[in-house]
């Protein structure tokens, strides 16, 4: 009888730890978001295009707990017909802190926090009428805390979504302009701010190899 009830207790302790949030697991996520917009009226058209790819790695130095590392790029594409486009591409990466909650058997709350950087470059070609060649150049720095959901789907894979939010952001940019007469100028900006996000704002998955 104790023998058949320590084995219960055992398979129910496994149920409720879930599969992989034990030391020493390998965590390797990827992220992909693509989106595509476009408008258009009797005398335009505009349209949008933005591309991110996130890839990560992550290692449980002990049960339940998480450090990671972060890349990402992005490119976006937005043009109004023959009259004038603009690409952005972003170059960045974070590193993170995660520890897991139980809830019902696989499913966990996480809580964490980050430091993340990310450059951005952007360019603007306007139409022959008035070549005006605009562009710029940002540097962001931030670190925040953050929090949502992980199912454990096996041993090998999880999914994750990103439900709330904080962050202080300080951000700064140099923008430079070439008008018709060659003439150029060049600003600088920066700004420092505290935000934060919910779920329905804020909505974001994740998949994960696990190993």
């Amino acid at each position: 009888m104790k023998k058949q009830l320590l084995v219960t207790a055992m398979a129910v302790g496994i149920s409720l730890c879930g599969f992989a949030q034990t030391k020493g697991t390998n965590a390797l996520s990827f992220g992909v978001n693509s989106s595509t917009n476009k408008s258009s009226g009797n005398n335009y058209e505009t349209k949008s295009k933005n591309n991110s790819f996130t890839l990560g790695y992550g290692f449980f130095f002990k049960d339940n707990d998480k450090i990671g590392l972060d890349l990402t790029y992005g490119l976006n594409k937005n043009s109004s017909g023959n009259a004038s486009s603009q690409e952005q591409k972003s170059y960045g990466g974070n590193l993170s802190y995660q520890h897991y909650f139980p809830l019902v058997k696989t499913l966990f709350a996480y809580a964490g926090g980050k430091a993340a950087y990310t450059y951005s470059k952007s360019d603007n070609l306007s139409d022959s009428s008035y070549p005006q060649v605009s562009g710029y150049k940002s540097n962001q720095y931030a670190i925040g805390a953050y929090g949502g959901i992980t199912w454990f789907v096996s041993k090998r894979f999880a999914l994750e979504t990103s439900l709330l939010s904080a962050d202080i952001v300080y951000n700064k940019t140099e923008q430079n302009e070439i008008n018709a007469n060659n003439y150029f100028t060049k600003n600088e900006y920066t700004s420092f701010n505290f935000s934060s996000q919910g779920v329905i704002n804020n909505l974001g998955f994740k998949i994960y190899i696990l190993f």
